[in-house]
């Protein structure tokens, strides 16, 4: 939006940004066999990558959010993208605004301007919608569903492999013992949860990630034991006298979330086992403390399962949380990331999410749909399975009727 256009220059300063060694960005994980110098020009509009090892999932590499191309120099405290609207207003934590940007590569926006406004609260962000002081809103608290269809306002329901994990710390007590793991696995019951915390806008989840991938084995659907936890937990030392914290936060994972959490503190009195909440801001939650909560909460998109291990899982990963750590499941992701016949990749993954699956840190006892809402008065939302809110805030072909 400077009146330059995207050059092969830009995506070789952009790709060398993302794989610094001294600095590598999120994207980094992704890029595995990409190596300082590996991103070549060879002409304006042609950029080869060189990598050092075979890596399945580049082409999904390119298209990840923490690799998106800059201006070559890019400075952070001065945005230029390429889209089809140009920031005019910059406010963080306040306020974004946009223009139209009539030069954009696949046609003009249909609308003039957009404005994002962020609010502090959920209440607050569903009240500007049903007084019409905004147009649409992201991630409706499910339990306003109902609210806002009475309203004769609209809901933007999208089925995702979205996916908000219980996430335990396997190298801190009490959930460096397996016994303790796979009994809170078994206390929860999760069809509750997903009708009385989302309000039934979600599917079954299984302790795994990785929805849609196409090497997802069939393992069997966890439910609810309480005996058999209980018989857990007593192995493990703790006899009706295990005592945990739950780290959660309504700024930061929205009140859905604090409300399973306090779903699976009532679930847990069942084991014997009691679950104080910590109610943090934002700010707190992802704060120093960050990926090293002991007991908490986080949310990811939808991701393939090797994708996603990259990010999250692996030693080393930018967000790895749980802290979880196994040779041989290492070992088949390792082999898997670089194993280009499908079938035999698509093997080694179930091997490796049975493993998981078994003996990981993660509860996930949800797929969450993403639910946003809107006036009647515009149109062209799309639903988006990844679980980005608001079709990924694509205006493009919004407009209002």
């Amino acid at each position: 939006h400077d009146g330059k256009p995207v050059t092969a220059d830009d995506v070789v300063y952009s790709f060398e940004r993302v794989v610094d060694p001294k600095n590598p960005g999120s994207g980094a994980a992704t890029l595995s066999g990409l190596a300082p110098g590996g991103t070549v020009k060879t002409d304006d509009l042609t950029v080869e990558f060189r990598l050092d090892a075979p890596n399945v999932l580049f082409p999904e590499a390119l298209a990840y959010r923490g690799n998106m191309v800059v201006p070559v120099d890019f400075n952070p405290k001065k945005p230029i993208g390429s889209g089809p609207f140009k920031l005019t207003e910059f406010r963080p934590g306040e306020q974004f605004k946009f223009e139209r940007f009539p030069e954009y590569r696949r046609g003009p926006a249909y609308l003039d301007a957009v404005t994002v406004t962020e609010f502090a609260d959920e209440t607050a962000r569903v009240n500007a919608l049903m007084s019409g002081d905004v147009d649409a809103i992201s991630q409706l608290p499910t339990s306003q569903v109902k609210a806002i269809e009475g309203a004769s306002l609209e809901v933007l329901n999208a089925e995702t492999g979205a996916w908000r994990p219980f996430t335990m710390r396997i190298d801190v007590k009490p959930f460096d013992d397996l016994r303790v793991r796979q009994a809170f696995r078994l206390i929860v019951n999760r069809q509750e949860m997903i009708d009385h915390a989302y309000a039934g806008f979600g599917a079954l989840g299984n302790d795994m990630y990785a929805r849609f991938d196409p090497g997802t084995p069939d393992l069997p659907q966890r439910e609810q034991d309480i005996e058999q936890a209980k018989s857990l937990l007593k192995q493990a030392g703790y006899d009706n006298n295990l005592t945990v914290q739950l780290v959660t936060s309504a700024e930061a994972l929205g009140a859905d979330e604090v409300a399973a959490a306090q779903i699976f503190a009532e679930q847990a009195k069942k084991a014997g086992v009691t679950v104080n909440l910590k109610k943090t801001d934002s700010a707190t939650f992802y704060g120093k403390d960050y990926l090293s909560w002991p007991f908490a909460q986080d949310f990811w998109f939808t991701r393939g399962y090797l994708e996603q291990a990259g990010q999250g899982t692996m030693p080393g990963a930018p967000y790895n949380e749980t802290h979880w750590k196994n040779d041989e499941w290492l070992a088949l992701v390792k082999e898997a990331f670089t194993t280009v016949d499908d079938a035999k990749r698509n093997e080694l993954v179930a091997k490796a999410q049975e493993i998981e699956y078994n003996e990981g840190g993660y509860i996930v006892w949800a797929w969450r749909n993403q639910v946003d809402a809107y006036s009647p008065k515009i149109t062209g939302l799309k639903k988006d399975p990844m679980g980005m809110w608001l079709g990924r805030c694509d205006f493009t072909e919004v407009y209002f009727v």
